[in-house]
């Protein structure tokens, strides 16, 4: 918790402004709540990739670290910077396809429009996000997670500020709605960038790290970080994109009460599950740490804990949600009693799945933080697309249940994953993955 704890609040800080998001929006009517969930997941899933590249950031300092090498630490956050660069790029590339993606799902034409203003304006903070990823990876392989914490707590409350500025116009700004919520959003993750940074080039850390000196750029560790990231930036690009697929061409085939419903939903479940998202970069950085000190019994040990108290937290979490979910939907998202008769059972749906996902948030940190990332990709790819989506399908539309049957669907889906990662883990194949050029050369070679 010495390391998780901060990131989990800094995880819960950004939840917490992606709730308030909603809500706000929320403000605006159905047509809006339903927009800003599924645009604001597709502006999510179009970086995702170099999120999931760049978060391997951690593994390489977390090992260099544990092994005493605090002057490569730096010049692995550098080359995750200049990988974030490319990010930038993409958003360039997607811009003029975005009213061709949102016209595909088929969505009511309100809520389309709105979508195409959102994702929009979202595709400018592609290079924001992959910074701001690059030097969080950074603090938390080196014990320093509350730097990204505090820092994440004061951009979240701009946002907030932003949103109730630029959403509604008060105090003589201009009424954006949607446009506003994604303006303030771009904003504050460019103040995360700018502060992180500072703090990255500040005194105390270039004398520990060398982090003004380390800045040229490394093809050899740029290699290496592509080589273990980009089966993770895969892994959570189809991670991502098929819950992107089940929300946009599934769910919100049924119209704007389902899609409304789902991401009044999906809101309350981002509460549950941020808090185990923190324990899985902890363990990242964890497992790294003590594998690049040859310690893998104690890296296994911290995980075990680690699931047991995801576990523990996310079950309460459901139990609230089977309970008291219409009444949290009435009070933050929708008086409309379509969408909360289906937003209850959609929450009671993920009230069975939360202690199973814990396990899966938790297992795939820890075998990131170990490299073993080629195993995960494959396994994501052959279990959501060949078994997921086509048994989501099978029960919205042939079975005739609707939203609802998607969901049952992905309840069976996250508990199975559940089950396959935490074999791979218990299995302790990743205890012997060499990430670093220098000791494949020595296992190649016999030395």
């Amino acid at each position: 918790m010495g390391i998780s704890g901060p990131i989990i609040v800094g995880s819960l800080s950004f939840t917490v402004m992606m709730f308030v998001d909603q809500v706000m929006v929320a403000q605006l009517g159905t047509d809006a709540l339903a927009a800003l969930g599924s645009a604001g997941l597709w502006s999510y899933i179009a970086g995702c990739f170099f999120l999931g590249v760049i978060g391997c950031v951690s593994t390489f300092v977390a090992q260099s670290y544990g092994r005493g090498n605090v002057g490569h630490c730096a010049g692995y956050a550098w080359q995750g910077i200049y990988i974030s660069l490319l990010a930038g790029l993409l958003g360039l590339v997607l811009w003029p396809f975005a009213g061709a993606l949102f016209a595909a799902m088929r969505h009511p034409e309100g809520v389309m429009r709105l979508e195409v203003v959102y994702f929009r304006i979202r595709l400018l903070g592609f290079v924001s996000m992959a910074w701001t990823t690059a030097l969080a990876s950074f603090f938390q392989a080196v014990g320093r997670s509350r730097v990204p914490m505090y820092v994440a707590m004061v951009c979240n409350a701009a946002n907030v500020v932003l949103n109730y500025l630029l959403i509604f116009g008060t105090f003589g700004f201009p009424r954006w709605e949607i446009a506003g919520a994604a303006t303030a959003t771009v904003i504050s993750l460019a103040l995360q960038v700018v502060l992180l940074q500072a703090v990255f080039l500040s005194g105390p850390i270039h004398r520990r790290f060398g982090s003004r000196r380390a800045y040229a750029l490394d093809l050899v560790k740029c290699r290496e970080l592509v080589r273990i990231g980009l089966p993770a930036g895969l892994t959570f690009l189809m991670d991502i994109a098929n819950w992107g697929l089940f929300t946009s061409f599934i769910v919100g085939y049924f119209g704007a009460v389902a899609l409304a419903s789902h991401n009044a939903a999906i809101g309350f479940m981002h509460l549950a599950f941020m808090p185990a998202v923190g324990l899985n970069q902890g363990l990242a950085a964890i497992v790294g740490q003590h594998l690049g000190r040859r310690d893998p019994a104690t890296a296994a040990a911290r995980t075990y804990t680690g699931m047991k108290l995801a576990i523990i937290y996310m079950f309460l979490m459901g139990l609230a949600f089977a309970i008291f979910g219409r009444f949290l939907i009435d009070v933050f998202f929708s008086d409309d009693p379509q969408v909360l008769s289906m937003g209850h059972k959609l929450l009671i749906l993920a009230a069975l799945f939360q202690g199973f996902d814990a396990i899966n948030i938790v297992a795939s940190g820890a075998l990131r933080g170990a490299g073993d990332t080629r195993w995960m990709a494959v396994m994501t790819f052959l279990f959501a697309y060949f078994f997921f989506l086509p048994l989501a399908l099978a029960l919205a539309f042939p079975a005739g249940l609707g939203a609802v049957g998607a969901w049952i669907a992905a309840t069976v889906y996250i508990i199975g994953l559940s089950g396959l990662l935490f074999s791979r883990f218990r299995g302790g194949r990743w205890q012997a993955i060499q990430i670093f050029a220098d000791d494949r050369a020595a296992v190649e070679t016999g030395d």
